[in-house]
């Protein structure tokens, strides 16, 4: 199981804040609440607002190239560079599987950002996927993830995650969630998940929101 860290990237090249700016039409993400309040999120509902829409309906026009490079360039080479310290394998991952569709979050200020505490694997995903987790705004306090240390120890804590770096964890086991947001801030965020080809098994199991079948082709493609 890969040990929880995380990476910084560079925001001048992947400027993926000002992108997800233009293609919601907001001019602050940190302030999503004040432009439309949602009642109190659940499982169903957690991907149901309109930016979700709009983000989903604008996803490969706008948002997938550069989510491409970002995957081909920046987390292959982390892991090529990585494999041995975070997984204790020496592996080539040039051809690692990814998420094709990150899965977008919206954390509004009283409410949460997913509808439940949940370990991936509740959910059909393979336990050898490994979670990154891109913030667009500062994630901190009651407004970012939290999570176990270990599988089982319930040790919770959140973790502070800049806009500029990547938390990298094993969702699949490890026990995660949010609390509800008592900062003054919106949190936007992506997630998605990448698995080596040879961990990788493909399963006619979907999503839980979309029932997309977990194989390349469906909820995954591979560089």
């Amino acid at each position: 199981m890969i040990k929880t860290h995380k990476i910084k990237y560079d925001t001048s090249k992947y400027q993926f804040r000002p992108l997800i700016k233009d293609i919601l039409g907001e001019k602050s993400l940190e302030n999503l609440h004040e432009v439309k309040k949602y009642e109190r999120y659940t499982e169903p509902t957690d991907q149901a607002t309109m930016w979700h829409k709009t983000y989903y309906d604008k996803f490969k026009s706008e948002f997938y190239p550069l989510y491409w490079e970002f995957v081909r360039d920046v987390v292959v080479e982390h892991f090529n560079w990585n494999d041995s310290v975070y997984l204790g394998t020496s592996r080539n991952w040039d051809n690692l599987i990814y998420q094709k569709i990150p899965t977008f979050r919206v954390h509004q200020v009283d409410n949460l950002g997913v509808g439940e505490w949940h370990r991936d694997r509740d959910y059909n995903h393979g336990v050898d996927e490994i979670n990154l987790w891109l913030p667009f705004t500062d994630a901190y306090g009651t407004n970012t993830i939290w999570m176990e240390s270990e599988e089982g120890k319930e040790d919770f804590k959140g973790y502070d995650v800049s806009y500029g770096e990547i938390l990298v964890f094993s969702g699949p086991n490890l026990l995660h969630g949010n609390q509800t947001n008592e900062e003054k801030d919106t949190r936007c965020s992506i997630d998605f998940r990448v698995v080596h080809p040879d961990d990788f098994k493909t399963s006619d199991k979907g999503s839980v929101t979309a029932d997309v079948k977990f194989k390349i082709g469906g909820y995954f493609e591979q560089l």
